[in-house]
């Protein structure tokens, strides 16, 4: 018998600590000298973690600077770093520490690139630096600590910070994605979780499975990537009911944390795919969460991918274990269940006119079976 070779490539730089608790653990990691910057995102962070936190860290912590919700805009990015990157230039050394959902880890990964300033004012250079995806010729980069508090982005893991772009004419999304734009470290603390709204807990669950599956139907997928996607997929289908029901089910919580890991470590590796090509325009237009905006179209990005490869055909029918087929039906019916209305383009030729366009843009591109 013939044994198709596996092939393997990996690169994650992130030292990464998973586990109840391991939220507490920080200030001593960080040492008795270490100055730190925190931004974290004022609905994530309890009064009692953020007060056992401040005393932990004492006069280590030189800036305090909060998240108040929304998406990551250039106009909050630009409003943070001018918060906060006075203090960071009396302290090059100081570790920026993020605390929140994926939004405010994004955010921080743009904040820990410090360029000039004009007096208090950011440089409009570095704004376009921002929209160009480039770097300054003159920066500063802070080590970067990521600490989530849903389980969903897996940004902790990724070097992409998502930003959107909405003081441009025509409203975009950013994606800031220098090489060496990974963290440190980040600290999985499942325990974070167990505050997240109900609906919220839903969307970032189904960007965990969007992440998961586009892993999968990749150009760039490899055996490591595709299994961590498959574990990671059946983690949420079999949890997110249960954390659902149950809010305060540490179990549920804990595998949907590791399901969100690990999608954000195949994630990136791949990228993502089609599906999320597709998502932009929700989120930006009609303000669909993006886990959710993602979702709706994961059945049909699921059946487009059907017979583009055997190998891709195979790990999709791990995910229910059943037929890659049979798995769409399965897909659909189980975001039903969740009040998710799944969506179709192919029915008539708007639909398909945008599934071209998006087939060539740089997420559909990714799609193992795109059309070029």
């Amino acid at each position: 018998m013939v044994t198709q070779p596996l092939h393997l490539s990996w690169f994650n730089p992130v030292h990464i600590t998973f586990g109840a608790n391991c939220f507490a653990d920080i200030a001593s990691q960080l040492g008795n000298t270490q100055p730190v910057l925190v931004l974290a995102d004022r609905a994530a962070l309890s009064f009692t973690a953020e007060t056992a936190l401040g005393d932990a860290l004492g006069d280590q912590c030189k800036a305090w600077a909060w998240f108040q919700g929304g998406l990551a805009t250039v106009a909050q990015a630009r409003e943070l770093c001018e918060q906060l990157w006075p203090t960071m230039q009396q302290h090059p050394e100081a570790v920026v520490l993020a605390i929140g959902g994926g939004t405010t880890l994004d955010l921080a990964k743009v904040i820990r690139y410090r360029t000039e300033m004009q007096g208090i004012h950011l440089a409009a250079a570095t704004i376009a630096h921002w929209r160009t995806n480039t770097l300054s010729d003159r920066f500063h980069r802070h080590p970067l600590w990521l600490v989530p508090t849903t389980a969903g982005t897996g940004s902790e893991v990724t070097r992409w910070a998502t930003v959107w772009d909405t003081d441009a004419r025509v409203h975009a999304k950013l994606s800031w994605a220098p090489a060496k734009g990974f963290a440190e470290r980040a600290f999985v603390d499942p325990q974070l979780t167990l505050t997240c709204p109900v609906r919220i807990t839903r969307d970032c669950a189904l960007d965990t499975l969007a992440h998961a599956l586009e892993s999968i139907w990749n150009q760039h997928t490899n055996a490591a990537t595709a299994m961590l996607a498959v574990q990671a997929a059946r983690l949420v289908i079999s949890a997110l009911p249960s954390a659902l029901k149950m809010p305060h089910n540490l179990e549920a919580r804990a595998d949907l944390s590791r399901a969100s890991l690990m999608a954000g470590l195949a994630m990136s590796q791949t990228q993502t795919a089609l599906a999320h090509a597709l998502s932009y325009d929700l989120t930006l237009r009609d303000g669909l969460p993006h886990g959710e905006a993602c979702a709706v179209w994961l059945p049909m990005v699921w059946e487009l991918s059907l017979g583009s490869s055997p190998v891709c055909d195979e790990t999709l029918a791990k995910v229910f274990d059943l037929p890659a087929t049979s798995g769409v039906h399965a897909l659909r019916n189980w975001l039903e269940r969740l009040g998710v209305s799944t969506r179709e383009l192919r029915n008539d030729n708007a639909g398909l006119a945008t599934l071209k366009v998006e087939m060539q843009s740089a997420r559909g591109r990714n799609f193992i079976a795109r059309q070029d």
